[in-house]
């Protein structure tokens, strides 16, 4: 029974040996005599606060022992042991204090949290000599999971905001960038990332690139990496194009708009040519879009801006497809602006009318009829439900037949009869009839031309009538010339 109980006293000696008791740690705090030289007092020992956020603790020192210089060093455990700490006297950072002896002194000890802190108590020891004090920090919210914010913004020697700055973003040795992102108009940007420490690579066509720049994102928080200055180089372009690729139908050249800016110190000529070109297909820079002029080179004031038109000249009969090639532009320092463009080539849907004569003419009561050749000259593929309509003024009669094609292939054509009929009141003139041929894929339409007639017996009728006036008014003439 006795060996029992003095393994229970033994067991209890060790924990109070090994742990730290909050007790000693209060009077530690207090200050109270422990036979150490440097002895520690903290008013406020235990403060609450949002994981993330800073604060202050004021430690009143006294000396007891030498003046000798005595070394501010902070132990830590657990979760704490990722937080942020400092020594200020004042507003400068210190890592040794020395205090005449029967002196004190007071001094800032400031502890910044982690944001990703989960909730709960914690307890950091701060040793200055041989003296220590005990402090708390508990942790009523969490911002664990969070992702945090990262901002900067890019300007020039001007402090001027750079746009379209690339931003590359990494982790460690990882040389797989976690983000790349550019800079907006005004020269910022602001993304979310994950909580972690990261460099951050950033680079502009026409500018140095600034060296990488190490930043820490947190958790729930805004990390402002500030202003990062890009330097111009001499000779440098800066270039947009309104599109990168371009869809055409075969037989048509593509033309691209590109914008080119001198953003470099100096004058400089730039040269133009490109690069990747499928085999036959050529390529001219103009400074128009109508212009038969190519340009091989442009030269450029500093800080000029000017529009060229890059004109695709693809082979002939080439086939329908997806086309690459690259736009190159090179300052006179032999750095080259690439760009890579795209041109779809399609075939194109086309539908003919053909007819051998586009006027008719008829008598009233008269009928007339006559054949529309109808063909598929497009490059595309076949024309379906092929459907052909008459507009005629009102009263005429017309009539189609077929009334509808199923389709017709690349280079097939079919015929079409069509006959009219103008009412019997009609009067003699001239009329237009508008014939409009609709398919699943395309639509086209053609004008003819009918003259409507008077019949053989009104023109006789009515040559028989001035005939008789003519001959009345030749009657009275002479009756009245003998009087």
């Amino acid at each position: 029974m006795k060996q029992i109980n003095y393994s229970i006293l033994i067991i209890i000696f060790l924990l109070f040996a090994i742990l730290p008791l909050p007790v000693a740690a209060e009077e530690a705090a207090e200050g109270s005599s422990d036979g150490r030289d440097i002895q520690i007092q903290c008013s406020f020992p235990g403060i609450v606060l949002e994981a993330g956020e800073s604060t202050e603790f004021a430690l009143a020192l006294t000396n007891n022992g030498d003046a000798l210089p005595k070394k501010l060093w902070v132990e830590t455990f657990g979760e704490s042991t990722d937080w942020e700490y400092q020594f200020l006297n004042g507003e400068t950072e210190i890592t040794r204090i020395s205090i005449p002896k029967g002196s004190s002194q007071n001094i800032k000890f400031i502890v910044k949290t982690s944001s990703d802190t989960p909730v709960g108590e914690y307890y950091v020891k701060v040793h200055i000599g041989n003296g220590y004090c005990w402090l708390y920090i508990e942790i009523s919210d969490t911002h664990a999971g969070e992702r945090g914010i990262l901002k900067l913004t890019t300007v020039n020697e001007l402090g001027e905001a750079i746009k379209g700055a690339t931003v590359t973003v990494k982790q460690g040795k990882d040389p797989e960038p976690v983000m790349i992102i550019k800079t907006s108009n005004d020269g910022k940007i602001r993304s979310e990332l994950p909580h972690g420490e990261y460099i951050l690579h950033i680079d502009k066509e026409g500018y140095h690139s600034a060296l990488p720049v190490e930043v820490k994102v947190s958790s729930g928080l805004e990390t402002d990496a500030g202003d990062i200055m890009l330097e111009k180089m001499n000779n440098a372009v800066e270039i947009s194009y309104k599109t990168l690729s371009i869809t055409t139908s075969i037989g048509k050249n593509p033309v691209f708009e590109m914008k080119l800016k001198n953003i470099g110190r100096a004058d400089s000529t730039f040269t133009l040519h490109s690069t990747g070109l499928p085999e036959n297909w050529y390529t001219r820079f103009k400074e128009a879009k109508d212009s038969a002029e190519s340009l091989s080179e442009i030269f450029m004031y500093a800080g000029e801006e000017k529009t060229l038109y890059l004109e695709v000249i693809p082979s002939y009969g080439e086939e329908t497809g997806d086309y690459h090639f690259t736009s190159v532009v090179t300052s006179p320092t032999g750095d080259d602006y690439d760009q890579e463009l795209g041109v779809t080539l399609r075939g194109e849907y086309i539908l003919k009318v053909y007819t051998d004569q586009y006027r008719y003419e008829l008598g009233k009561g008269d009928k007339v009829s006559f054949d529309v050749r109808l063909k598929n000259t497009g490059s595309a593929g076949s024309l379906t439900n092929i459907r052909p309509e008459i507009s005629a003024p009102e009263g005429w009669k017309a009539t189609i037949s077929p009334k509808t094609i199923a389709s017709l292939e690349p280079g097939e054509s079919n015929t079409i009869s069509v006959t009219l009929i103008p009412p019997s009141n009609i009067a003699a003139s001239e009329y237009k009839i508008s014939l409009k041929v609709k398919s699943d894929q395309v639509e086209t339409s053609d004008d003819f031309r009918m003259v409507v007639k008077e019949s053989s017996v009104v023109t006789i009728l009515g040559l028989l009538l001035l005939v008789g006036v003519a001959g009345g008014v030749w009657y009275a003439f002479r009756k009245h010339q003998r009087r």
